[in-house]
């Protein structure tokens, strides 16, 4: 493998031995003295109880009243703070955005041109500089991590864009914040939405208290996508589209893999040349970003991928899903029923027809669509075929329109149907339009339908209208996925992960939220999702019991989650008091010592004697960045994806607490403008008592190509983004009247993962 890590290492050199002041610890002091001080002295809590300063400037002298010497080589947690400091300084008068981490403005080359461009419309590149240390032969070492992404500004405040003729009725403003540095950009504040324009002043709605309004002359327009472009259209009329579309391709090569490369080299060499100072006497000295033909390059492996089984005996197996399906059928062949099923289709009137058809190509295949240069169909055997199922009975129930109620008049109708021939649904599908994701969730037809069914025990299979619309050669890819995630809410098992045999016991619990808010800056509602995944007999199950509740109240949640779900498992593997358990939790945050203390407590509360833990943030945000360098691109339309991406299956272990995993690599990206694939960072918490990194990590790659939502690998794993999925649905039908969050709760349909 040829591979680089946007990490380059950092040491020190010159006379490192400095004299340091230190004082009694107050919070609002160690204010005032970064205020009054920062351009001489930087400042660091130090544990509980004091303060330490070091002078940086010449002639500067220790603050605090008890001063020590000490060498800065051996005092590496000062690092970060010393190189930010000198960095920021180094910078001069470049725009910096933040400090922490350091965020600055790339040099004058804008990613927008145009002679009649105003100096308040800029689109630019803005380079991040993060400080991060991994260990690599039990020795630690500290570097910079650079990034960089385009962002867009409009500097004019509303009066100029007004005067300019941009329309801002209807959309979000800033204002500016007092400045804390004066060295830092000022950051801005969102307020609220312009309901109306009131001469010098606009009246806001949907805004932060006491900002009801504000003057034209203080408030800034948000800076998003579509609001620049209208800004840009605003003021170049006609070549507004092609400027657009030129900044498109430069902003998007600034996101590819050659683009950041570039750059991060180029940031990289800076600093190498410039040897930012740390104290008079002392400088850092900058390293190569981190190769795999140098020496400290972490250790890293292609994972395996793990295998699927197909029938109980583990004889049928396959480690791709699709294939797998056809050659096999599901897992549960046997003894999966109905087999003949009863389905329910609910559509607007006005597009019966299309959604006929499409329902006929769903249930039947479309064998005489082949993939493209080779001669077998993606999706010939259709949805019956593939899961052995029978010849369905299926009825249609129209809607009048796209309102909610008129979906709902529509739904009740099926369930009335149902109700007077003495029979059950065994599934709802319905067909719904993209537009729908803009609508409230209390007024959404999607919610609406999903909770009248969901109350009846019915699962629900939605597809959008834009879907259906597809030629029939795109059409096969979505079809694989829907007729996947529709057997699995159906109840059915299309395979289990094998996985290797172990002495202990497992459990893996999954945790993860969704935000939820009638508005931007009204009232939010966090809600944590949890699912249950436990390892029996060598294979990974589904538990039987999913739960979402408020953010508040999650930790509650899960304990009593975990206690019940391992009595269940206790109860019915004949677990012994001394047995070995081991319980991996991964999270969509990192974890509270009161968290993993209430967890500790919990096993001990059961009589589990012999248990270990390990609490894994799953985190899909954090600088680092893993390049390629034998990957050429894949060919796509407009072009090559994924160009220098790492592959799916690479993880880099970065110390005995972290890990880069790569979920979705170059091949998963789906078109050129995806830009560059990122790894996950996989944290251990410290008091974990499960430390096996390699170990973890590789079973977190597992559970990514374990989902029934859909045939292609999870770009995170199942643990996750299943909890997301209850979390969001949970949340969703929460605002719909009428519903029920019982049926989910001890509702036969909780047993299925209806989420999916």
């Amino acid at each position: 493998m040829d591979l680089t890590i946007n990490f380059a290492p950092i040491s020190l050199e010159g006379n490192c031995s400095v004299l340091v002041g230190r004082q009694n610890y107050d919070k609002e002091r160690l204010a005032e003295l970064r205020a009054d001080f920062r351009d001489t002295h930087v400042f660091r809590r130090d544990g509980a109880e004091s303060i330490v300063d070091i002078p940086i400037a010449p002639g500067a002298v220790p603050l605090g009243h008890v001063q020590e010497t000490i060498d800065l080589r051996q005092h590496q947690i000062f690092w970060p703070m010393l190189l930010q400091e000198s960095l920021i300084q180094l910078l001069g008068k470049r725009p910096i955005l933040s400090n922490n981490p350091l965020k600055f403005l790339g040099a004058r080359v804008p990613l927008i041109e145009h002679a009649n461009l105003p100096d308040w419309l800029q689109r630019l590149s803005v380079t991040e500089i993060h400080t991060r240390h991994i260990t690599v032969d039990r020795r630690r070492i500290h570097g910079v991590v650079c990034n960089v992404r385009a962002k867009s500004f409009i500097s004019a405040t509303c009066d100029v864009l007004i005067s300019a003729g941009v329309h801002i009725v209807g959309r979000y403003v800033q204002v500016e914040l007092p400045l804390i540095d004066d060295r830092i950009m000022p950051k801005r504040k969102l307020v609220g939405r312009v309901r109306s324009i009131d001469g010098e002043e606009l009246l806001l709605e949907d805004c932060e208290p006491g900002y009801e309004k504000v003057a034209a002359k203080l408030a800034f327009l948000e800076p998003r996508k579509e609001n620049f472009e209208e800004c840009v259209r605003k003021v170049l009329g006609r070549d507004a589209e092609r400027v657009l579309e030129q900044s498109q391709r430069a902003s998007q090569h600034l996101a590819s893999g050659p683009g950041k490369l570039e750059h991060i080299d180029s940031i990289v060499k800076y600093l190498r040349d410039k040897k930012p100072a740390a104290v008079p006497g002392a400088n850092f000295a900058v390293d190569a970003p981190l190769n795999t033909k140098g020496r400290l390059f972490p250790p890293g492996e292609i994972i395996e991928k793990p295998f699927l089984l197909f029938d109980p005996s583990g004889s049928r197996k396959d480690d791709w899903a699709e294939r797998g399906l056809k050659d096999h059928g599901p897992y549960d062949e046997q003894v999966f029923s109905p087999k003949g099923l009863n389905i329910a289709v609910v559509c607007q009137a006005r597009l019966e027809g299309r959604v006929d058809e499409f329902v006929a190509k769903f249930l039947n295949g479309m064998p005489k669509v082949l993939q493209q240069g080779k001669n077998f169909a993606r999706y010939g055997d259709g949805f019956i075929k593939r899961f052995r199922l029978n010849k369905p009975t299926v009825h249609y129930f129209l809607a009048d329109g796209t309102s909610d109620e008129a979906y709902a008049i529509a739904s009740r109708e099926a369930l009335d149907k149902a109700r007077d021939g003495g029979f059950e649904w065994d599934l709802a599908i319905v067909q719904i339009e993209e537009e729908f994701k803009s609508l409230a969730d209390s007024s959404n037809p999607y919610y609406t339908t999903k909770s009248i069914f969901l109350r009846r025990d019915v699962p629900v299979q939605s597809v959008r209208l834009e879907t259906m619309s597809f030629s029939d050669n795109d059409l096969v890819f979505p079809m694989n996925h829907l007729s996947l995630a529709t057997y699995a809410k159906l109840g059915g098992t299309p395979w289990l992960l094998a996985s290797s045999q172990t002495v202990a016991h497992e459990l893996v619990i999954g945790l993860g939220s969704s935000t939820s808010s009638e508005s931007r800056l009204g009232p939010q509602m966090r809600h944590v999702g949890i699912t249950t995944v436990f390892s029996s007999d060598g294979s990974y199950l589904l538990s039987d019991r999913t739960a979402a509740v408020p953010y508040d109240h999650y930790p509650e949640e899960l304990r009593k989650t975990l206690k019940r779900t391992i009595e269940a498992v206790r109860t019915e593997d004949n677990w012994r008091s001394t047995d070995k358990v081991r319980l991996v939790f991964h999270s969509f945050k990192p974890f509270k010592e009161s968290e993993v203390e209430a967890i500790d407590a919990l096993t001990g509360e059961l009589g589990l004697g012999d248990v270990k833990a390990a609490y894994l943030h799953i985190a899909p945000d954090h600088p680092f960045l893993v390049f390629d360098h034998a990957q050429k691109g894949i060919a796509a339309r407009g072009g090559k994806k994924g160009v220098l991406g790492p592959a799916r299956q690479l993880h880099i272990r970065l110390s005995d607490y972290e890990s880069l995993v790569v979920f979705a690599g170059a091949s998963e990206l789906k078109q050129v403008t995806d830009g560059m694939p990122q790894p996950a960072l996989i944290k251990l918490h410290q008091r974990s008592t499960f430390k096996d990194m390699t170990y973890l990590s590789r079973q977190a790659f597992a559970f990514s190509a374990h989902s029934w939502r859909m045939l292609s690998p999870e770009p995170f794993p199942i643990t996750i983004r299943y909890s997301d999925l209850i979390a969001e649905r949970l949340a969703g039908l929460a605002s719909v009247k009428g519903w029920d969050p019982d049926a989910v709760t001890f509702g036969a349909i909780g047993h299925k993962p209806w989420f999916l």
